[in-house]
């Protein structure tokens, strides 16, 4: 509470000094070149005040601020008593007009700063119980699935590259629950970091999800516990399951160009296809693996059904 008085006080004497500067104008001739001026000068100002980067930065931020909330506070009172003798209107002269403005400007500031914590607030509160404790429906290439709201789970629904949900996060977890529970999510790509980086990874063992024992998720004992930063690897670990087709996987299209090439036969029929990097492995069935290497790491992935594939 101190604090905040200190700068209730710190703030009021810029506000007063650009209240002051432009209360006084009752004339319309006057009063728009003078706003004008005072909006060039507070720009440039605030410019010049942000462009620093000294101790005192913050605190002449502060006062440009409050003293530009003043100049705004000021024109408009102007502006009021500017009509108020205009339609000789008692009501908006400028002993009432002043000081009921220079309270409510200098409220204003405190008024929308407030207004915008509550809503942060609002945006980033956890879900409810029944999100975070229940499993959720969704559709993966026509197959029903149950989505947990845990940390490290990044889903991708069949939309736009930006449509998307990642579960330690309190958005995109209440977005998704909602749309799962109306029965509408409908997924391309299920993600499942099961390492992570170190910056995140304290935000997500926080969550609620890994406050308690979880037997049913065999995963989750290393989701839900730091790694030491000395021990992450450079590749994260992940597995994505995600839908084959061409226009939600691109390695859809980068197998059917590896196909192409000669393959490798071997006596039970599986076959080996070989590009760079890459290589391909196809069963008789159809089924296959894509294998990549990364240098000291290994991706691979597998098609686990017609539609669907895995990828580690």
């Amino acid at each position: 509470m101190e604090h905040f008085g200190s700068f209730v006080t710190l703030a009021a004497i810029p506000y007063f000094i650009g209240f002051l500067a432009l209360c006084f104008w009752w004339r319309w001739w006057l009063l728009v070149p003078a706003g004008l001026v005072a909006a060039v000068l507070a720009k440039v100002e605030f410019a010049s005040v942000n462009a620093s980067d000294g101790v005192g930065a913050a605190f002449g931020i502060i006062l440009v601020i409050f003293a530009m909330i003043g100049a705004a506070s000021g024109f408009v009172a102007s502006g009021v008593v500017v009509i108020g003798r205009m339609t000789r209107l008692r009501a908006l002269r400028a002993v009432y007009v002043l000081p009921v403005v220079f309270i409510l400007g200098f409220g204003s500031y405190f008024a929308v700063t407030w207004t915008q914590q509550k809503i942060r607030e609002a945006r980033y509160a956890p879900p409810s119980a029944a999100c975070l404790d229940n499993l959720h429906p969704a559709r993966i290439a026509g197959v029903a699935i149950a989505i947990p709201v845990a940390p490290g789970i990044l889903l991708y629904g069949d939309g736009m590259s930006d449509d998307h949900y990642i579960l330690w996060s309190n958005p995109d977890a209440r977005a998704f629950c909602n749309e799962a529970d109306g029965g509408s999510a409908t997924l391309k790509s299920v993600v499942f970091m099961l390492d992570g980086i170190p910056a995140r990874r304290e935000m997500e063992t926080k969550r609620p999800f890994c406050s308690r024992p979880q037997p049913d998720y065999p995963w989750a004992e290393m989701a839900c516990h730091l790694i030491p930063t000395d021990v992450v690897p450079d590749k994260p670990v992940q597995m994505t399951v995600s839908v084959k087709a061409p226009g939600f996987d691109p390695s859809v299209r980068e197998r059917e160009a590896m196909l192409k090439n000669q393959a490798i036969v071997a006596s039970d029929g599986l076959r080996t296809y070989r590009s760079q990097n890459e290589f391909y492995l196809q069963r008789p069935d159809g089924y296959f693996a894509q294998c990549h290497d990364h240098g000291s790491k290994m991706s691979i992935g597998t098609q686990n059904s017609p539609l669907i594939g895995i990828q580690f």
